[in-house]
C-alpha cells in the first residue's frame, strides 16, 4: 500500500494495461529515445536539473486547509484521479513524437503538483499507521 501511494505521484503507474502504463508508447525526448512512462517517471524530473531535495524546497508551503484538501478521499479516490490524469497524458502525445522544451513548459506544473500530492498523501497514510 505504501509503495502504491508513493507511486501515485506518477500517473502512468495507473495507466493502460495494454501498453504497460505507457512503456510501449515510444517517443523522443530532446533527441533521445524514451517512452511515455519513463518520460513522466524520470526524464522530465532528471532533465529539470534539480535534486529531489531542491525540488522539495521549490514546492509551495501549504496551509492546513490546503493540506486537508489534498489528503481528502482515500487511496481508491487518488488512483481514480491519477487515471484521469494518465488519460490526459496519453492524449498529449503521438507515438514517435519529438518532445522537448514546449512539452516540458506545458506540463511541468503537473509534475510539481503530482510530487506534492504524493508526499502529502503518503504522509497521511504513514500518520494513520503510526499514530
Amino acid at each position: 500500500l505504501i509503495h502504491l501511494i508513493g507511486d501515485l505521484h506518477q500517473p502512468m503507474h495507473v495507466g493502460r494495461l495494454e501498453d504497460k502504463g505507457g512503456n510501449d508508447i515510444q517517443l523522443q525526448w530532446f533527441g533521445r529515445g524514451t517512452n511515455l512512462h519513463r518520460l513522466w517517471d524520470s526524464n522530465m524530473i532528471d532533465d529539470y536539473g534539480m535534486s529531489y531535495s531542491e525540488l522539495t524546497q521549490k514546492l509551495p508551503r501549504l496551509s492546513k486547509s490546503q493540506l486537508s484538501m489534498l489528503q481528502k478521499g482515500d487511496v481508491l479516490d487518488w488512483v481514480e484521479e491519477s487515471q484521469q490524469l494518465a488519460n490526459e497524458l496519453y492524449e498529449s502525445v503521438e507515438i514517435g513524437e519529438k518532445l522537448g522544451y514546449a512539452y516540458n513548459y506545458k506540463y511541468w506544473k503537473i509534475v510539481e503538483n503530482q510530487l506534492l500530492k504524493g508526499g502529502v498523501r503518503l504522509a497521511k497514510v504513514l500518520n494513520s499507521i503510526y499514530q
